[in-house]
């Protein structure tokens, strides 16, 4: 049976979706700070993040994404990537919700309350427009727990997800971005994260993370990366000479290509 399109770019699209998920946390973030500072939400950053069915944002993208990754074949999926594309999902739907209520906050709000104003000596009417009011109050008032139940789903969502990259540690491509953009992953996971990481990933030693990326380098052609993380894992591992003689003979090689 022939490997599926998506399987055999499988390691990119498993990179992309970790940057994308990452950049849709730090979006979040500015959202929850926003809200916290003024109580409120404008419908604007909203709709960008989320989008519509015609014009898709970046978090409406970033769950199709992980749907096309992993539904496509539940036999071949593992535990942690099922549970993080719930939880993504979840949160997408989540956010949807909210896009939508604050929608009504802006939209309706203003035109009740002008409304009261103008028919305040109209019992009937006052009493009318009291009553959908009073319904818009009520959605302004649970937006904090809509906030809040999406702040927990993207902690479970970096639960999940840090479990899944360990189970990818031949991913080269994510490794590099992991490595390359410390301070972001370290932001995500907590200080020290990606050190550990890289050692639940290669317990023989974090070295051979840098070997592997050096190695899909070169397969690449990019031999300027294959040297500087061949460098890099002779400094992390240092004490084994033979590993240190092995490491040599390679950037020998590789200055010969350049």
């Amino acid at each position: 049976m022939k490997t599926s399109w998506i399987e055999q770019r499988k390691d990119i699209f498993v990179s992309n979706l970790v940057q994308d998920f990452f950049a849709a946390k730090k979006y979040f973030d500015e959202l929850l700070k926003h809200y916290k500072k003024n109580g409120s939400l404008p419908y604007s950053m909203l709709a960008v993040w989320v989008g519509s069915d015609t014009d898709k944002g970046p978090l409406w993208q970033l769950k199709e994404q992980s749907h096309r990754l992993y539904r496509n074949d539940r036999s071949k999926i593992i535990l942690y990537e099922n549970l993080f594309d719930w939880v993504l999902g979840s949160i997408f739907h989540e956010s949807m919700k909210l896009k939508e209520d604050i929608y009504q906050i802006e939209s309706y709000k203003p035109l009740l309350e002008m409304g009261l104003s103008d028919n305040a000596e109209n019992r009937e009417i006052a009493k009318i427009i009291q009553e959908y009011y009073t319904l818009i109050d009520r959605v302004s008032r649970s937006l904090r727990e809509e906030i809040e139940s999406i702040d927990e789903l993207f902690t479970k969502g970096l639960l999940h997800l840090r479990s899944l990259i360990v189970f990818c540690k031949n991913n080269a491509l994510l490794l590099r971005f992991l490595i390359e953009n410390k301070k972001t992953t370290e932001t995500m996971f907590g200080q020290g994260s990606l050190q550990q990481i890289l050692q639940e990933m290669f317990p023989a030693g974090v070295h051979e993370a840098y070997i592997l990326i050096s190695e899909s380098s070169m397969q690449n052609g990019w031999y300027d990366q294959a040297q500087k993380y061949l460098q890099i894992a002779m400094e992390t591992g240092a004490a084994d000479k033979g590993l240190q003689e092995h490491l040599m003979a390679k950037l020998g090689l590789l200055s010969e290509k350049e």
